[in-house]
C-alpha cells in the first residue's frame, strides 16, 4: 500500500479526525480495511416517564407450581470480574430459595440444545434501605426528558403521616403542600447540590430495595459465546461473548505467526441518566454488533437521592447490558451527596477490584483483548492523608503498582477511565481535577497511557495528544464522553472562547463513541451524534430553558444552545497510531502482565528487554517457559523478530481519506 514516512516519523500518537455527514462517514468507513462497518442510527424517541414499559416494574410475582410467588428476574447486568469471569446481577421482588443457581454453557455451533452440559455458579443475595431524598432540583424541575422525574404530589402523600400516625406519636406529622416537604427556594440557591429527606422517624420514608442478586460465572473462554438462564426467568434466550483473553490470543497468534490479534472494540458512554435522549444513545450502542465491553465514564441513574430512580434505570438499561459486559467508574451522581448513591451504586454494579489487587471497588483494571483497562474515582484522593484521611492516597499508590504490571506485548495499548476530566474546555466543571491532575498526570505519561476517557460534562470533546496543557505527540489523547442524554441538559452554550490548541473537537449533543485496537500500533475512534435538542419551553421552578429532541435523529442538525464551531458534524473520527521508536514511553511495560484463567498461580510473562519492540520475542518465550511451552518458546523468539522487521517497514496513512493498514 502507499506509506508516508514524513508523517510516520512525526506523529508517533497521530490524531487525524475528519467530519462529514452521516452517510458519508458510514461510506468512508466500509471502505477501510481493518475498519468495521459503522452502525445504522436508531430511529428518534418520544418521551420517557415512569409508565414507560421500558422502566415500569414486571410482573415479578407469578404464582409457581406450588403456589407461592417466583421472584422473576429484571434488571439483568453483565459485568466483568478478571479473567474468564463474569458477574451477572439481576433483581428480584423477593428471595430466591436454596439450591438455586445460574446456569451456562459455551455456544458450540450444530451442537443439540438437549444434549449440553451446563455449568452451575452460585449467587449471593443482598438488600438495603434507603431514605428518600431529593439531592438536585433537576428531580423535580429538569432541564431535558420528563417533566417530573419525581412528582412532588407522592412526595408529600409519603410525609403527610397525619393520615395513619396518632396525634401524639412522634412522627405525627400534618403536610399539606409540597412546600412542607421542599420549601421554597431550597434549591434555586447555592449550593445547588444540597439534599432534602423525608424524617428519618417516618417509615414511608424508607425505601427497600429488591433483593439484588451476583453470581460469579468462571472458566470463561475469551471471545466464546456464551448462553445464561437465571432462575424462574421467563426470557428463555439470554447469551453474551465473553472479553477476549489477552494472554491466550497472544499465545495463538504467536504459534500461529500472526503480528498481533483480532481487534478489541468498546463502546463508550457516560452521564447516562434516563431520558427519552439516553433511550436513544443505549439503541445506539446495542447496534454496535461487534462491541467486546461497554465502558461507562461514570453518573448512571441520576437517581440524585430518589432510590426508586435505580431501578427504572437497570430497566432502561437491560436492554444493552444483559448481553454486552460492561465496566463503570463512579461519577459524583453515583457516590457524592454524603453518600446518598454510594450504596445503590456498589451493590449493583461490582467491580473487578479483587482480580487486579486493589483493595477499593472505586479503583480496578482489566486486560481486555489488546488493552489494559484501567479504572478509578475522580472521587478517591490522589494525595494525601487529607485532614481526616484514614489513609494515605491507596489510589495513587495501587495505580503506580498496577501500571508497573503492564506487559506491552500483550496488551500494547493502555486506556484509563474516570469520571471529571482533566481537558476541558466548556466551562461547565472546567479545572475541577485539577489537583488530580497534578498528582497523577506524569505518572501516566511516563506509564505510556494511549488513550484517557471522561464523562461530567454533558458534551463531547477530543482533545489531541496532550501532556501539560501543550500539544505532545508522545502524550496521551483525552476524550470526555458526557453526552449521555440525563437530565440536566446540554452545556453546549458554554464552550471557551478561542478553542484551545489541544482542544480537536467538541460539541454539545447527544451521542456515544467507539473504540478499535486494529493490532499493536494502530487504532480509530469514532464518536456519533445520536441526537440534538432544541430549546422547547421553561423549566417549572427555574424559569429556564427545557430541552426536547430535534426528531431528526440527530443528522442534519445542532443542539440550539451549542456554539461550537463543530456543532453541525453529525460524527468525529480519529486514529491513533502508538509508535515506540518516536515516543519511548510507548513502550513502557515489562511487567509480569496478565495471566489466562487457565493458568497456574503466579505464572507470568516474566523479564522482558528493554525496547518495546525487541520484548516481544523475549517476553512470548518467558511466558511460555513459565507454563512449560520451552521448545515452542523457541521458535517463536524467531518468529517474532521476523514480525518485527516486517512491522518497521508498515505505514499507516490517510491519503485522499483512505486508510491502509
Amino acid at each position: 500500500g502507499r506509506s508516508n514516512p514524513a508523517m510516520h516519523a512525526l506523529l508517533p500518537l497521530l490524531l487525524v479526525a475528519f467530519s462529514a455527514s452521516a452517510d458519508a462517514a458510514a461510506a468512508a468507513v466500509e471502505n477501510h480495511a481493518g475498519i468495521s462497518s459503522a452502525f445504522t442510527r436508531p430511529p428518534a424517541h418520544p418521551a420517557l416517564d415512569l409508565t414507560d414499559p421500558r422502566l415500569s416494574r414486571r410482573r415479578l410475582s407469578e404464582e409457581s407450581e406450588g403456589g407461592d410467588l417466583a421472584p422473576q428476574p429484571e434488571q439483568v447486568h453483565l459485568l466483568p470480574a478478571g479473567p474468564g469471569a463474569m458477574h451477572v446481577v439481576w433483581a428480584t421482588r423477593s428471595a430466591l430459595d436454596d439450591g438455586h443457581v445460574v446456569k451456562y454453557h459455551k455456544h458450540v455451533e450444530g451442537e443439540d440444545e438437549t444434549s449440553v452440559k451446563w455449568e452451575e455458579a452460585t449467587f449471593t443475595s443482598t438488600a438495603y434501605t434507603a431514605q428518600i431524598c431529593l439531592a438536585e432540583g433537576q428531580s423535580v424541575s429538569p432541564t431535558m426528558g420528563p417533566r417530573t422525574p419525581v412528582r412532588l404530589e407522592d412526595l408529600v402523600s409519603l410525609a403527610n403521616t397525619s393520615t395513619w400516625a396518632e396525634p401524639d406519636a412522634a412522627n405525627y406529622r400534618v403536610v399539606n403542600n409540597a412546600d412542607d416537604v421542599v420549601p421554597n427556594g431550597w434549591f434555586g440557591s447555592p449550593p445547588w447540590s444540597k439534599a432534602i429527606c423525608l424524617a428519618y422517624n417516618n417509615p414511608d420514608a424508607q425505601y427497600q430495595s429488591p433483593i439484588i442478586n451476583v453470581a460469579h460465572l468462571t472458566g470463561l473462554e475469551g471471545s466464546e459465546h456464551y448462553h445464561y438462564a437465571i432462575p424462574h426467568d421467563t426470557k428463555t434466550h439470554r447469551h453474551f461473548n465473553a472479553p477476549p483473553d489477552s494472554v491466550k490470543e497472544f499465545k495463538e497468534d504467536a504459534i500461529a505467526g500472526k503480528e498481533t490479534h483480532a481487534s478489541t472494540v468498546f463502546a463508550v458512554v457516560g452521564d447516562t441518566g434516563q431520558t427519552e435522549v439516553t433511550a436513544a444513545v443505549f439503541d445506539h450502542v446495542a447496534s454496535m454488533d461487534d462491541v467486546h465491553v461497554l465502558l461507562h465514564t461514570g453518573d448512571l441513574s441520576y437517581a440524585d437521592g430518589f432510590p426508586p430512580r435505580w431501578d427504572t434505570f437497570g430497566r432502561l438499561a437491560e436492554g444493552v447490558m444483559d448481553r454486552l459486559p460492561s465496566l463503570f467508574v463512579a461519577g459524583n451522581h453515583d457516590v457524592t451527596s454524603n453518600g446518598l448513591e454510594s450504596q445503590a451504586y456498589h451493590t449493583r454494579y461490582p467491580s473487578p477490584h479483587r482480580a487486579s489487587g486493589s483493595a477499593s471497588p472505586e479503583w480496578w483494571s482489566v486486560d481486555v483483548g489488546l488493552a489494559h483497562v484501567i479504572g478509578f474515582s475522580s472521587y478517591a484522593p490522589s494525595e494525601g492523608p487529607g485532614t481526616f484521611d484514614g489513609s494515605d492516597a491507596p489510589l495513587t499508590r495501587w495505580l503506580e503498582k498496577d501500571l508497573k504490571k503492564v506487559n506491552r506485548s500483550v496488551t500494547p495499548w493502555i486506556v484509563v477511565v474516570f469520571h471529571v476530566p482533566w481537558y476541558n474546555s466548556n466551562h461547565g466543571h472546567f479545572k475541577e481535577a485539577e489537583r488530580a491532575r497534578r498528582a497523577l498526570e506524569k505518572m501516566l505519561y511516563d506509564a505510556g497511557v494511549d488513550v484517557v476517557l471522561n464523562g461530567h460534562v454533558h458534551s463531547y470533546e477530543r482533545s489531541t495528544a496532550v501532556y501539560d496543557y501543550a500539544p505532545d505527540a508522545c502524550g496521551i489523547a483525552h476524550i470526555v464522553v458526557g453526552d449521555g442524554g440525563n437530565y440536566e441538559g446540554p452545556y453546549g452554550g458554554a464552550w471557551m472562547d478561542p478553542q484551545p490548541g489541544w482542544s480537536a473537537f467538541r460539541e454539545g449533543s447527544f451521542g456515544a463513541g467507539r473504540l478499535e485496537l486494529h493490532n499493536a500500533t494502530h487504532a480509530t475512534w469514532e464518536w456519533r451524534r445520536t441526537t440534538c435538542v432544541e430549546a422547547s419551553g421553561t423549566t417549572e421552578f427555574f424559569n429556564g430553558d427545557w430541552y426536547a429532541p430535534t426528531g431528526d435523529r440527530g443528522v442534519n442538525c445542532k443542539s440550539s444552545n451549542d456554539i461550537s464551531a463543530q456543532a453541525m458534524e453529525p460524527v468525529d473520527r480519529a486514529v491513533f497510531v502508538r509508535d515506540v521508536a518516536s515516543c519511548p514511553n510507548k513502550g513502557v511495560g515489562s511487567g509480569p502482565g496478565p495471566e489466562s484463567p487457565g493458568a497456574a498461580p503466579g505464572a507470568s510473562s516474566g523479564a522482558c528487554e528493554p525496547d518495546g519492540d525487541a520484548r516481544a520475542g523475549s517476553t512470548a518465550a518467558s511466558v511460555l517457559l513459565g507454563l512449560g511451552w520451552a521448545l515452542t518458546a523457541v521458535a517463536l523468539a524467531y518468529v517474532h523478530a521476523q514480525l518485527r522487521k516486517e512491522r518497521s517497514e508498515r505505514r499507516f496513512v490517510i491519503m485522499n481519506d483512505d486508510i491502509e493498514l
